[in-house]
């Protein structure tokens, strides 16, 4: 893994709202691992419990077998469907075998299971900060900048953010530079929505990789050639080196290009990397042109 964690730029102030973003970003995980552990508590306490016969039998059914783990699975299935009660009713069909009577017997069934199962259950935090592109909810783009799926996914974005995001505010200013976020934050999410319109498998999206894109691509216009502070990290070693800055944005905005086209990105949102890349670019031509000439008093000798 490459992280890179410093431009060779003087800091002639405290970068106090890309620290305070950074900060939140962690309170958040903090938050949502907190609320995972209570699903988890929850989880365990329900599916020991003794439970209905006939949620058993469909168990049995299903997955074959009939313990707290098969349960367990289930209500996590369930809960991630997004539309519980549609899941519930694929699975009544293939349970029932087109017998109306068994098809509303195993229905009711599930239903009523789920039903209890959700009446304590913690409300999911994470599902409360995602984005989902058909709702094009503003807020929802902005909550889901902050929240992250994994540590891993936090601590790199941070890095990314930090390294390139503390320059821009020395140059933006914190209130311009607070700005230039929020613009991020919902022209990415925005243009994922565009992306994904009319597709109703579309997943929710989180994480500050569309807003470190595009900062990215800001201060590689500001500052093409300063060169970028990097660690290496391969498990048990390490080692440091720099790169200039449009090696860098160009290594990752290409993969993210070949990733897109060849099919191999996984879960990770292709487009609000690349459409951040694409703002911050487009920001820096028409808007900020003119700092592009100071920007390089800031660079170290």
């Amino acid at each position: 893994m490459i992280l890179p964690y410093r431009a060779r730029i003087r800091l002639f102030r405290f970068p106090l709202v890309t620290v305070l973003v950074s900060v939140l970003c962690i309170a958040v995980y903090v938050a949502q691992e907190m609320n995972q552990r209570q699903h988890i508590h929850h989880l365990r306490d329900f599916c020991t419990q003794r439970l209905d016969t006939g949620f058993l039998q469909s168990l049995a059914k299903l997955t074959g077998r009939t313990d707290a783990y098969a349960c367990g699975k289930m209500m996590l299935r369930l809960d991630a469907a997004g539309d519980a009660r549609a899941e519930i009713e694929r699975l009544a069909q293939w349970l029932g075998r087109r017998d109306a009577a068994l098809i509303s017997h195993y229905r009711d069934i599930l239903h009523e299971v789920w039903q209890n199962y959700r009446r304590h259950a913690p409300r999911d935090l994470t599902a409360r900060l995602w984005y989902t592109p058909r709702d094009w909810n503003v807020s929802r783009m902005l909550t889901a900048s902050v929240a992250h799926g994994s540590r891993i996914h936090l601590i790199a974005n941070l890095f990314f953010f930090f390294a390139f995001a503390a320059t821009l505010e020395m140059l933006l200013g914190p209130l311009l530079h607070g700005l230039l976020l929020v613009v991020l934050a919902t022209g990415t999410h925005a243009v994922y929505s565009l992306a994904t319109a009319g597709d109703p498998q579309a997943l929710p999206t989180l994480g500050l990789s569309g807003v470190v894109m595009g900062v990215m691509a800001l201060f590689t216009y500001f500052l093409p050639r300063v060169r970028i502070r990097c660690i290496l990290w391969l498990v048990v070693f390490w080692k440091r080196f720099s790169v200039p800055a449009w090696v860098f944005a160009l290594t990752y905005v290409g993969w993210d290009l070949y990733a897109s086209f060849a099919g191999t990105g996984g879960s990770t949102n292709l487009v609000a990397h690349l459409a951040g890349a694409g703002i911050g670019l487009l920001l820096g031509i028409t808007l900020f042109r003119r700092k592009r000439h100071w920007a390089q008093s800031l660079v170290e000798g």
